[in-house]
């Protein structure tokens, strides 16, 4: 899977496993109420996976920080739905975390741009750098009013299990 392919939205929570990958989906109200079991969910399959703890905690700060952009965000005070989606395909682990919310210019949150001294000493805004720093790969896809995609990549290798 590239961190680009798009992967249409699924009514119905679910699990899908084979010899070859592990897939799961979860649509969570966007309050901060659900965010424990959603980070739960993912070390129980970090666990199940053999992950390495360091690599575990990567995997984990970046769905939370993930999760609280788009609780803090998505939904301007009002109510919706953030789905996730972790899948594990060989070597590849990918974390999907998508609202269908305000939106926001992505021209403005290049993530691929250098920090500045002030962003990274800033009280708040730096869940962006956070993902992006965590991950492997990070790519994030958003319009105005209507949602934001964001997709973390983690490598992982034969030390990680």
């Amino acid at each position: 899977m590239s961190l680009v392919d798009v992967v249409s939205p699924v009514e119905e929570c679910g699990v899908s496993l084979s010899a070859e990958r592990i897939a799961v989906h979860m649509r969570i109200p966007a309050e901060r109420l659900y965010v424990g079991n959603a980070l739960i969910t993912l070390r129980e399959i970090c666990e199940h996976l053999d992950v390495g703890a360091l690599k575990t905690n990567r995997i984990v700060l970046a769905l939370e920080e993930a999760l609280l952009n788009a609780m803090e965000h998505a939904y301007l005070g009002g109510s919706g739905v953030v789905d996730l989606q972790f899948s594990v395909e060989g070597t590849e682990f990918t974390v999907i975390v998508e609202d269908y919310g305000a939106g926001m210019d992505t021209q403005k949150k290049l993530m691929d741009d250098k920090p500045t001294y002030d962003e990274i000493l800033c009280d708040r805004g730096r869940g962006l750098l956070i993902l992006h720093g965590v991950s492997d790969k990070a790519c994030l896809n958003s319009d105005n009013g209507r949602g934001t995609r964001a997709t973390m990549l983690f490598y992982l290798s034969d030390s990680d299990r």
